[in-house]
């Protein structure tokens, strides 16, 4: 696979997709919606309980309001995040070759050359439907993209190559 190069769409949408099926994600978004459903209950028995003409307390409101933006604007600010750290680092920019061996992933740049034996990857995650992102450690991996596998190889063959070497697989 020759010159595999992610552009920065390509980078957050993939990335993004990740961070929205994660389960930390997940857990974040039901915690902030019970915090906001259990403080507009508080803003709703506020206003049932207040006696005329008395002082209202908004610190609940602009808290209920502050968290609603924040749930709201969440989205945003991680794809900013993710386009500055693709803007940020030439590693993401540089084209890679790789070559899909028997025994390991090869891969190419300007910048150097590697080999990943596939008993060493930790895991790999499938983001359908054009990439494919091989782990050799949790923090870092490899951008295969699958529209770009050579001629007589599939998605299908490269997932049967990763289950016989033991590598979990992960669909998003």
């Amino acid at each position: 696979m020759p010159g595999v190069r992610l552009t920065a769409a390509e980078y957050v949408a993939v990335n993004f997709r990740l961070w929205w099926h994660a389960a930390a994600t997940r857990r974040n978004h039901w915690l902030l919606g019970l915090a906001l459903a259990l403080l507009a209950a508080s803003v709703a028995v506020q206003l049932w309980r207040r006696a005329p003409g008395a002082a209202f307390e908004w610190s609940s409101p602009v808290l209920l309001g502050v968290g609603l933006a924040y749930g709201a604007l969440r989205p945003l600010l991680v794809r900013r995040v993710l386009r500055r750290t693709y803007l940020g680092s030439g590693a993401l920019q540089t084209p890679l070759d790789y070559e899909l061996t028997a025994e390991a992933l090869h891969g190419r740049s300007a910048r150097g050359q590697f080999a990943a034996p596939w008993p060493g990857l930790r895991r790999a995650v499938w983001v359908r439907p054009d990439w494919l992102l091989l782990y050799p450690t949790d923090a870092a991996c490899y951008y295969l993209d699958l529209r770009r596998l050579p001629a007589g190889l599939s998605a299908h063959d490269v997932a049967e190559l990763l289950a016989r070497h033991g590598v979990p697989q992960v669909a998003s």
